[in-house]
């Protein structure tokens, strides 16, 4: 077989490869990408539909706090899942934690929550989400994850 037509054979069977990823019509990052959108976009609608028919008698729910002056329990009539200003590796990388860490917006344990864990980062003044030193975007103050650690004096 001569060059020109071993290099031939060669294009010919990369464009068949390039074929077949393009008639599956999806690539696996945008699969990915798509899916985590639909997410994002299901927990929007369950938020909002957790308002409706809500039982608003007009009291606020107010913050317990701890000896150290730290939130114990928070108000649970916001959500700390705006992550607008957080980058797409930056919001793969949060999802993928989450997932991982099994972390919920409401503790279910108690003494247990974000607010008095090691790993939590207080919110800016007038903010009612803080952070996490193990994932990027907001965290509820009454969250929980299974890597909670009491938080140090």
């Amino acid at each position: 077989m001569s060059k020109s037509t071993s290099d031939h054979a060669d294009t010919s069977r990369q464009d068949d490869n390039e074929n077949d990823g393009a008639s599956r019509g999806v690539s696996r990052r945008g699969f990915i990408q798509k899916m985590t959108l639909l997410g994002f976009a299901g927990a929007g609608a369950g938020a909002l539909l957790s308002g409706c028919g809500s039982d608003d008698s007009g009291t606020a729910d107010t913050a317990d706090t701890d000896a150290a002056g730290g939130s114990t329990t928070a108000s649970a009539d916001f959500t700390c899942d705006d992550v607008s200003g957080l980058s797409q590796s930056e919001i793969d990388r949060r999802e993928s934690q989450i997932e991982a860490l099994e972390y919920v917006e409401q503790t279910e344990k108690p003494n247990q929550n974000c607010a008095n864990c090691n790993f939590y980062q207080q919110p800016a003044s007038g903010e009612n989400c803080g952070g996490c030193t193990l994932f990027p975007g907001p965290v509820h103050p009454n969250g929980w994850c299974k890597t909670w650690v009491a938080a140090t004096g």
